[in-house]
C-alpha cells in the first residue's frame, strides 16, 4: 500500500518537531550561548531540590487547609523560579535536531519534545523523560495536567492566539502544535514568551516573543496550564512519579 506524503508528514508531526532546515543567523553561524558550567548547573538544581524537600515537609505537617494552601503556593513559585532562573537559561543555545535527546545542556542536540520533558525532569519532576518525549504533544500535555487546565484552539491567527493565552493569566503552559511542542511562559506583566527547541530561526533552544515566533504558526494549538494545576504542583512538591498514560509510541 502506498503512503501519501501528507500521511508521512502527519506521522512526523505526531512524533515531534517537524524536520526543517537548521537555523543560522545572518552571518551563517549559530548564535554563541553564554558561558555555562554543567557542574554549577547541577549544583544549583540540587539547591532547588533541597528547598523543595524542606517545603514538602512543611506542607505535610501543616495543621490547617490554609497552611497547606500557603505552602502549595510557595511550591508553585519555587517550581517556576527553578525553570526561569536556571533550567531555561542553561538549555538556551543547545542545538535542535529532529532526533536530539541530550541529557545535558549545551552538549549534543535536543528535539522539541525532549526539551519539554527534559526541562521538567531537571526542574524535579519524576517522569519518564524518553517515553513521554516520543508522544504527540497533546498526549504529553494530557499526561501532565487535567482537562480543566487544557484549552484548544482551531484556526486562530497567531496574534489572536497570543492575546487569548495572555488572558488566561500568568504562569507556565505546555504548548502543542501541529508539528511542534514547546512552553509558553506568561509573565506578570503580560509578556508571552515561547521557550522551545526551535527548528526555525537559530535552530537552537530559544526564549522569544511568542507573537513573532516563526515556530508558532499552526492550524491546531493546545495549551495546558500546568502551573495553575494544584494536583501537578502537589505531585512535584511531594516527589511523586508521573506514569505515562495513553502512549501511542512505545520505547
Amino acid at each position: 500500500m502506498k503512503i501519501s506524503v501528507l500521511a508521512l508528514l502527519l506521522l512526523a508531526g505526531l512524533r515531534g518537531c517537524f524536520a526543517q532546515k537548521t537555523g543560522e543567523d545572518a552571518t551563517g553561524q549559530r548564535p554563541v550561548p553564554a558561558a555555562f558550567s554543567v557542574g554549577t548547573y547541577r549544583a544549583t538544581l540540587r539547591q532547588f531540590d533541597a528547598r523543595r524537600r524542606r517545603l514538602a515537609r512543611q506542607y505535610q505537617v501543616a495543621a490547617t487547609p490554609a497552611g497547606r494552601a500557603q505552602r502549595l503556593e510557595e511550591a508553585r513559585q519555587l517550581f517556576l523560579a527553578t525553570l526561569d532562573s536556571t533550567v531555561f537559561p542553561a538549555w538556551e543555545g543547545t542545538p535542535w535536531t529532529f532526533y536530539g535527546a541530550s541529557w545535558e545542556p549545551r552538549r549534543g542536540s535536543i528535539a522539541c519534545g525532549y526539551f519539554v520533558t527534559t526541562s521538567l525532569h531537571d526542574a524535579g519532576l519524576h517522569l519518564q523523560r524518553t517515553l513521554l518525549a516520543k508522544q504527540a504533544s497533546e498526549v504529553i500535555i494530557k499526561n501532565l495536567t487535567s482537562e480543566a487546565h487544557i484549552t484548544r484552539y482551531w484556526g486562530v491567527p497567531q496574534a489572536d492566539f497570543v492575546r487569548q493565552v495572555r488572558a488566561l493569566g500568568p504562569g507556565l503552559y505546555v504548548l502543542g502544535l501541529d508539528f511542534h511542542a514547546a512552553f509558553l511562559r506568561v509573565s506578570d506583566n503580560g509578556a508571552v514568551q515561547m521557550v522551545h527547541s526551535s527548528y526555525v530561526g537559530p535552530g537552537t533552544v530559544v526564549r522569544e516573543a511568542a507573537d513573532s515566533s516563526g515556530a508558532l504558526p499552526s492550524k491546531y494549538r493546545v495549551v495546558g496550564k500546568v502551573s495553575e494545576d494544584d494536583a501537578f504542583v502537589r505531585r512535584w512538591l511531594l516527589g511523586q512519579s508521573w506514569p505515562v498514560r495513553g502512549a501511542t509510541v512505545k520505547e
